[in-house]
């Protein structure tokens, strides 16, 4: 049974889920293990940016820097922290790749069976016991810092640290009600959505936000020196193969067909009538291009507004215009780098055609996405 009938309200209702055979690791990711893959790739996380660089992408201002290349050997075993949920897959793309295996970020539902025990559950308040401190590092007794991994209690199934030292990742969209229409098998979260689902709690929660049913999230491109993740493995492992520098990830949703078209038509990124700053309800879409570029990093793509709503085309190419440059400035914001990004409009003077309406349907959420 996931979820809770008694504390905050999207943890209602609680309700039946079965999920298939996974792996999940016993500990968080740690420092040691993401240094690897820093090493390896010369990955830079949005954490380590500078104060001059964010200010630049749009981003706030943090004062200070997460040194990945400087930790200390004494430090290497603490879960890795300020990691965002791009940062989180493209660590996971590497080791795939390294490995010839399918590893990723637990759903939601996996995650919360793994934290109750599985099938072996004694029903603990908190993951792996009712006091927490004996299976936690929380806002309480962590000294103000994350710790080893493995130090705390293990839960029912040997499982480290899923209470308390980092939060960690999970592969869904939140939302809030989902759970009220969540499938019995293998949910995955909602379709689309603004943030993503982040569980556990960590050295910086109070002890109200620790029980194994508390919800947390965030935007996928924030991070924050306690958010972490941790590894799942399911399915058979794939064929390995050597990696190839210029080798294209296939992107799931909305760019899907991008590599082999070349371009993709895209609804869904909303603007005011007769503005052009990108309302928050278009974020998820925004998100997916981002997502996109950040698997596929050499790629640099053109975004093309299209308007139809002035009554001038003249007055359309100068809005379709200012909303393709909207959302380069919300993809700059998301970390991609400005020079992969090209803006153009198309401002027509009619709505275009449209098989399922006999008036024609509006260019008004309209963006074309090409491969240069």
């Amino acid at each position: 049974m996931m979820g809770s009938n008694t504390i905050d309200n999207d943890e209602k209702p609680a309700h039946k889920v079965t999920v298939d055979d996974f792996s999940i690791g016993k500990y968080e990711v740690t420092y040691a293990e993401f240094l690897r893959f820093v090493h390896a790739t010369e990955y830079i996380t949005e954490a380590q940016l500078t104060d001059e660089v964010r200010i630049k992408k749009g981003y706030e201002k943090r004062n200070y820097i997460e040194p990945f290349m400087d930790v200390k050997a004494s430090d290497s075993m603490r879960p890795v922290g300020n990691i965002n949920w791009f940062d989180a897959q493209a660590y996971i793309k590497w080791l795939n790749d390294m490995t010839g295996k399918n590893y990723r970020l637990p759903t939601e539902a996996e995650w919360e069976y793994a934290a109750r025990g599985g099938n072996k559950s004694k029903g603990y308040f908190y993951v792996g016991g009712d006091k927490l401190e004996e299976v936690a590092f929380y806002f309480s007794n962590a000294e103000n810092r994350s710790h080893t991994v493995g130090e705390k209690m293990a839960n029912e199934l040997g499982i480290h640290d899923m209470a308390g030292n980092v939060r960690e990742w999970c592969s869904d969209w939140y939302g809030e009600f989902y759970y009220k229409e969540s499938p019995e098998l293998n949910p995955t979260g909602p379709d689309l959505g603004r943030q993503r689902v982040l569980r556990g709690g960590s050295w910086v929660s109070e002890y109200n936000r620790m029980r194994l049913t508390f919800r947390n999230y965030d935007f996928p491109f924030d991070s924050h020196n306690d958010y972490g993740f941790r590894l799942v493995l399911a399915g058979e492992p794939k064929p390995r193969t050597k990696p190839v520098a210029s080798q294209v990830v296939a992107s799931p949703g909305l760019l899907k067909d991008l590599d082999s078209k070349g371009f993709v038509d895209i609804y869904g990124i909303y603007f005011d009538i007769g503005k052009w700053v990108v309302k928050p309800e278009g974020f998820p879409v925004v998100d997916q291009i981002a997502q996109y570029l950040n698997e596929n990093p050499k790629t640099r793509i053109v975004v093309e507004g299209h308007t139809d709503i002035t009554g001038s085309a003249e007055k359309n190419q100068v809005l379709s215009e200012n909303r393709a440059k909207s959302i380069k400035a919300e993809l700059v914001k998301r970390g991609i780098d400005e020079t992969r990004l090209e803006t153009k409009g198309y401002g027509s003077s009619k709505p275009i055609g449209d098989n399922n309406t006999k008036a024609g349907r509006t260019q008004n959420r309209r963006v074309t996405i090409t491969k240069l």
